[in-house]
């Protein structure tokens, strides 16, 4: 195999590459929407639980709200991921969680859900579609979640499991880093049989189940939503952006939740992590802003693609309110922001990323997924009370930024929204430029090296000579 071949297979990629990925996805469930509608998630999930309630236990308590069905995205998403795994040779099992790390997963998923609940989506459905539909919810929902997000993080750091938390864990690096006391790999034990771990066979049992029973009835009877026979080739279409999703954000590490606090570390000292035993390359990964490159990718090129359906007549600029009515802002965009920022947190990932990370084989993402589903039910059996508390009242009726601006000072509406596409595509230069002059490399390395080879010069030097010799040696 060819050296380029082989980094794109079987190693892990920048974020910006990974970002590019997630941003086409969106365009392809945008196009299988006609035009519509942006990657939804949360309800999908939902609707999964609802199919075991009710096939294997006779009860509603989520299916009252959420008729069973399947949602393809996530099964794309979960399958691309696990191609990566199988690409790469290398699943995510043998990372050794401690139990404190693995019950905030699960408190994470309970919170987060329920705070897709109230938010009228996840941050995937705000961040990666919102922004770029220039939505006034989406922007409050980022805001509101940033300040808990870093409570949240300060929480984990305090409890001890501030070594888990990086962009991707990779054996190669954790065995070369092991001794090393500023990179702290907690999840590294040698001799750790991950096939022998009690709570993890349970685990996976319940992710077995959860995926198995709803492909069973979608593919063989037909009595769920999303069924073979109701959807057709749609299906494939459906796939193929979950497959692109998954794939994205497995190759990099890709995540909402670090790429949006990411920008906070320009004002953090490099101390302020080690000593609370977060590993150095995670705050070099921070401070030069790897992460917000590949989310500002994503946004751009989504944003450029609606812009031009929308600006041409070919499609709608979606919504990103959610299922709680069709104004711009509610009570509960402000109040769902701090559960989905605390919740991604907790989980090491948001939604969208814990679901590439079942398919990398992450415990982490294995015991959020109980945590989901309990996290549902507060809204699914009284939904009525809550829906009147943080939905009954409109906050405004504009929907996007340039729309309220165009009102207030009587001016164009398409004109503000180039000029706020000028300002995600400012952002991006700004994120590549800020990690070009902060890492001190080539803008070349910048663009071809994944963050590991970046943060870990040593280690990259190392990997390079390995893979040069593997190279002549092949030539011979």
């Amino acid at each position: 195999m060819k050296p380029v071949k082989r980094m794109f297979w079987t190693q892990q990629w920048p974020f910006w590459l990974g970002g590019l990925f997630v941003g086409i996805a969106e365009i392809v469930f945008y196009i299988g929407t006609d035009y519509e509608m942006f990657i939804v998630v949360t309800t999908g999930f939902a609707q999964m639980f609802a199919v075991s309630e009710q096939f294997l236990f006779g009860i509603d308590w989520v299916g009252r709200v959420y008729e069973p069905g399947i949602h393809w995205v996530i099964i794309g998403a979960v399958l691309g991921a696990r191609l990566v795994a199988t690409a790469e040779r290398e699943s995510r099992a043998w990372v050794r969680y401690q139990w404190r790390m693995l019950l905030l997963s699960f408190i994470g998923g309970m919170l987060f859900s329920f705070g897709t609940r109230i938010a009228g989506g996840c941050t995937t459905h705000h961040f990666l579609g919102g922004i770029p539909a220039m939505s006034i919810a989406s922007w409050v929902v980022l805001l509101a979640g940033i300040p808990f997000a870093f409570l949240a993080f300060m929480f984990a750091m305090k409890i001890g499991v501030g070594g888990h938390f990086r962009h991707q864990d990779t054996l190669e690096v954790a065995k070369a880093h092991c001794d090393d006391c500023d990179n702290p790999n907690p999840g590294y034990v040698p001799g750790y049989k991950p096939t022998f771990d009690p709570l993890r066979l349970l685990l996976n049992l319940f992710l077995i189940g959860f995926f198995a029973i709803p492909l069973y009835y979608a593919i063989f009877t037909f009595e769920i939503a999303g069924n073979t026979e109701e959807l057709g080739w749609n299906i494939a279409w459906l796939m193929l952006s979950g497959l692109l999703l998954g794939i994205g954000i497995a190759k990099c590490g890709f995540g909402t939740e670090c790429s949006v606090m990411a920008p906070e570390a320009v004002f953090s000292k490099p101390n302020f992590y080690t000593r609370r035993g977060v590993p150095h390359s995670t705050y070099m990964m921070f401070r030069g802003l790897l992460p917000l490159q590949g989310f500002m990718v994503a946004i751009v090129v989504f944003n450029l693609f609606l812009m031009y359906a929308w600006t041409s007549g070919k499609g709608l600029m979606p919504n990103a309110v959610g299922e709680a009515g069709d104004a711009g802002l509610y009570w509960g965009h402000i109040l769902g922001g701090p559960l989905l920022a605390m919740g991604a947190v907790f989980m090491i990932g948001c939604e969208v990323r814990t679901y590439a990370r079942l398919g990398l084989g992450y415990a982490t993402a294995l015991a959020a997924l109980p945590g989901f589903y309990i996290g549902y039910l507060p809204y699914t059996l009284f939904k009525e009370p809550i829906d009147e508390a943080v939905f009954g009242e409109a906050l405004t009726d504009f929907i996007t930024i340039p729309e309220y601006l165009a009102f207030t000072f009587n001016m164009n509406e398409v004109t503000l929204a180039w000029a706020y596409t000028g300002l995600m595509i400012a952002i991006l230069i700004f994120s590549f430029g800020n990690g070009w002059r902060f890492l001190g490399v080539p803008f070349l390395d910048l663009m071809r090296k994944n963050t590991d080879q970046l943060v870990f010069p040593a280690h990259n030097d190392t990997a390079g000579d390995a893979l040069a010799a593997e190279s002549v040696s092949e030539s011979r």
